[in-house]
Parts: structure tokens; C-alpha cells; sequence
């Protein structure tokens, strides 16, 4: 009995690890926003500039991202030092994948497409449902303040969210019991639960992408091609809203 539990142990350990790492990091991100609120004065019965309130708005929501990503990420990299020293082994890998930035530029792509076919099918069924999940992105996109959301979904969101997840957790599920298809299903699911607010088909589509990119992770032994087709997925989400709110990029 005790040896039968002993593989699965693991597997407990790094959803308390997991579970604690984002109870932290949402609580820096709360706190974080409530230093700027303090900080900007925004809650201040005074008058605001045309377009302040919007500046100051977006950037209280990439603060709060900022300090959640910050968080993460020195979590898992303390996680995995501890892993280090206890077990010899580090399941944080960067190496650039077999192919290169071959490889690198075909993942984005494919990523790419499979993420617009989703989002037709979806379109075609339930536009509302895409309006809905963009919308409070787009409204951010008008304010001077978009491209601390582009820094924040480009580079912050991509190493925090796969440091954590196709790295840390799938690192440690793969070498349980639960494999390979028991790490990437985990992982892609429990990666969209953290994106609650989404509609059910935003859901799905991060799923998806979860899936894939857990994938990508398995077939070239890294995270160098997972963090970089997130990074570029939601820099041209990003900036395909900003060009429909008005072309705003490069305006400052």
C-alpha cells in the first residue's frame, strides 16, 4: 500500500506547490493593485485629464499582472533550486529546439493557425462569445497606457504562466504515473481555469492551445518554443486590437 502511494506523491506535492505559487502570486497581484490605487490617487474625488482615468486604469491592471507574473517566476525558479539540491535534476530546460529558429517560426505558425480555425468555428456559432472575452482588452487598447499590456501579455504572462505550467507541473507529472497524456490534459486544463473569467469557448480555446503547447514541450525537450509561441500568440492578439481601436501603435 505504502509503496503504491509512494509514485504518487509527487503528484500531490506539486498541486500544493502549484496551488500555493498562484494563491501568492494573486495576492501580490491584489496588493499591487492597491498600492497604485494609492499611489495614482485614482479613487480621488478630483478631476481627470481627457483620457487619464483610461491611462491610469490600464495601468492598474498591468501592475497587478506585473506583480503576479513576478511572483510566479520566482516561485517556480526557487522550486526547482530546491529540486536541484534535493534530487540532482532541474526540469526547467531552455535549450533551443532540434531545427532551430525553424522550429521556433513553423510552432508559432502552426500555433497560429490551429488558434484562428478555433476562433472561426467559434465566430460562426457565438460571435458574441469572442466580443466578450476581448472586450475588456480592447477597451485598454485606446489608453496611452496599452503597451504596458502588451509588455505584460508578451513577455510577463509567456514566462510566468509556462515557467509554471508546462514547466514545473508538467516536468513533474510526466515522470509520475499520469505520463504524458496524463501531464498535458492536467496542465491545459488547469492552465484555462485560471483564465475563469473567459467565456466557455475562450476556455476551450486556451485548452487547446494548452494542449499544444504541452506538446510542443514534450517534442523538443524545452520551454524555449512554448514561451515563444505564447509570446508571440498574445503580442498579435494584442496588437491586432490596438490597430482596431485606432492604429495606436507607435503613438506613445
Amino acid at each position: 500500500m505504502e509503496n503504491g502511494f509512494r509514485p504518487w506523491q509527487g503528484v500531490f506535492a506539486t498541486a500544493f506547490v502549484a496551488i500555493a505559487i498562484v494563491a501568492l502570486a494573486t495576492g501580490a497581484g491584489y496588493g499591487a493593485a492597491a498600492a497604485f490605487d494609492v499611489w495614482s490617487g485614482i479613487h480621488e474625488p478630483r478631476a481627470f485629464a481627457a483620457g487619464e482615468m483610461e491611462s491610469l486604469l490600464t495601468a492598474r491592471v498591468a501592475s497587478s499582472l506585473f506583480a503576479f507574473q513576478l511572483v510566479t517566476i520566482t516561485s517556480v525558479l526557487l522550486a526547482d533550486a530546491y529540486r536541484r539540491r534535493t534530487t540532482g535534476a532541474s526540469i526547467l530546460k531552455f535549450s533551443m529546439p532540434p531545427g532551430g529558429l525553424k522550429t521556433l517560426a513553423l510552432s508559432v505558425l502552426a500555433l497560429i493557425a490551429l488558434a484562428t480555425c478555433f476562433a472561426s468555428i467559434v465566430f460562426a456559432f457565438n460571435p458574441d462569445a469572442l466580443r466578450h472575452d476581448l472586450q475588456p482588452f480592447s477597451e485598454m487598447m485606446t489608453s496611452r497606457t496599452w503597451w504596458l499590456i502588451l509588455v505584460a501579455a508578451g513577455i510577463g504572462a509567456p514566462l510566468a504562466e509556462e515557467l509554471l505550467f508546462r514547466g514545473l507541473i508538467f516536468g513533474a507529472l510526466r515522470s509520475s504515473p499520469l505520463g504524458f497524456a496524463g501531464a498535458t490534459v492536467i496542465t491545459a486544463v488547469s492552465w484555462a481555469l485560471l483564465h475563469a473569467n473567459y467565456s466557455v469557448y475562450g476556455l476551450g480555446a486556451i485548452t487547446l492551445i494548452g494542449l499544444y503547447l504541452a506538446w510542443l514541450r514534450e517534442r523538443t525537450g524545452g520551454l524555449l518554443t512554448p514561451i515563444v509561441c505564447h509570446g508571440a500568440y498574445n503580442s498579435l492578439i494584442i496588437l491586432l486590437m490596438v490597430q482596431a481601436q485606432g492604429g495606436l501603435v507607435g503613438s506613445g
